[in-house]
């Protein structure tokens, strides 16, 4: 059974994104360089120890404007340092829980996951195994419910024959036992924003607006995040 069985949705009921967003995607890119907020206007975050997942085909560079922020709001903020995010390899998935387990011992105690798209399925997926090591998962963009539907999933089937066949979809679809925050848009042209935003039993989730690809340096985000978790250290 391949590990990306359940992850899309085949009924239709879970609408695609429209190639319009898809092409707003691609200007904002382009176009959408907004400055970052004030970190002097945000709480202080007193070292506590945040990973970052990027999201599918991307590396760590790409959720370097969201890392720089917090970290200049007194967070440590690690990337995943493993690369391109290819998906849910064996490596990958190994490695991964070797870097939870590492940053948990800078912590000296449970450390928050903020997960990008598909990183956020990583994150959750983190937590069904490691709930003890972690504070909080936040996710950006990512499918929360499953099925989801994607423009870009023809090149997730790509990917999918490397998969860790542990992946099991229908685990990270369920309410997580840590606490956890979902931020979607509807302005997504990647992910459809409907299974990116939980049931209100599910855990909180909040609605912003703005593409799916430059949502690490979305001011909005960055403040939520900044705000969220002072809430927590």
């Amino acid at each position: 059974m391949s590990p990306v069985n359940g992850l899309f949705d085949r009924s239709g009921t879970v609408p695609r994104p429209s190639y319009r967003l898809l092409l707003s995607e691609a200007w904002s890119l382009i176009s959408y360089r907004p400055p970052p907020p004030d970190p002097g206007t945000l709480p202080d975050g007193r070292g506590h120890v945040v990973l970052v997942i990027p999201a599918f085909l991307t590396p760590d560079a790409a959720t370097k404007p969201l890392r720089g922020f917090l970290m200049r709001c007194g967070y440590r903020v690690s990337g995943w340092d493993l690369g391109i995010n290819w998906g849910p390899t064996p490596r990958l998935l190994g490695e991964l829980r070797r870097r939870l387990k590492e940053l948990r011992e800078v912590e000296g105690g449970p450390i928050t996951i903020i997960g990008v798209s598909l990183g956020g399925l990583l994150a959750r997926d983190l937590a069904c195994d490691h709930p003890e090591d972690i504070r909080e998962v936040i996710t950006l963009v990512s499918p929360f419910r499953l099925p989801t539907a994607s423009t870009i999933e023809p090149l997730v089937h790509l990917c999918a024959p490397f998969y860790s066949p542990e992946m099991d979809t229908g685990r990270i679809a369920k309410p997580l036992s840590v606490p956890a925050l979902a931020i979607y848009t509807r302005d997504d042209g990647l992910v459809a924003w409907q299974s990116c935003a939980p049931a209100a039993d599910e855990c909180t989730s909040v609605e912003v607006t703005g593409a799916h690809a430059t949502i690490c340096r979305n001011p909005d985000v960055l403040r939520l995040l900044a705000t969220r978790l002072a809430k927590t250290v």
